[in-house]
């Protein structure tokens, strides 16, 4: 895709991702599609096949949808681990020495900061019980294996 028409595909991709419900956002990113279908036909049937993956988060109550779409929790993550390495002269010594710092990491924060968890998710939490239900339990119960 040319600089030009990535820049509009991504700032439509912001637009969609704004949407109140999964309806609208889904006719949005299919106008999109059929927009570049022509110019780009190998990436927008690429794009078609996900895109129940890729619009997901707009079936999720409005509350708890900035949660979901953000990467912060990774990133936090990551920064702590580049203090770390930095503190160790800016590399790990070898891969175990990294997966234990990764899990000292996790552990510390599972005691305390993830420890009291998102209050929108909380709230939300009936909500979201039903929506994995649906999609998980139910779906599971009319299948025939």
């Amino acid at each position: 895709m040319g600089k030009g028409d990535a820049k509009f595909f991504n700032a439509e991709l912001k637009r969609i991702k704004d949407c109140k419900d999964y309806e609208e956002g889904r006719e949005r990113f299919e106008n999109l599609c059929e927009q570049f279908k022509s110019k780009y036909p190998t990436f927008i049937k690429y794009v078609n096949g996900k895109i129940e993956k890729y619009l997901c988060f707009l079936k999720y109550p409005e509350e708890i949808k900035k949660h979901i779409y953000t990467t912060n929790g990774v990133e936090s993550l990551n920064s702590l681990l580049e203090k770390i390495r930095a503190r160790l002269g800016g590399y790990f010594q070898s891969i175990a020495i990294l997966e234990i710092n990764i899990l000292l990491q996790i552990e510390n924060l599972k005691e305390n900061k993830w420890k009291k968890g998102i209050p929108a998710f909380k709230a939300k939490a009936y909500e979201i019980n039903q929506i994995f239900n649906l999609k998980f339990y139910y779906e599971k119960e009319t299948q025939n294996y």
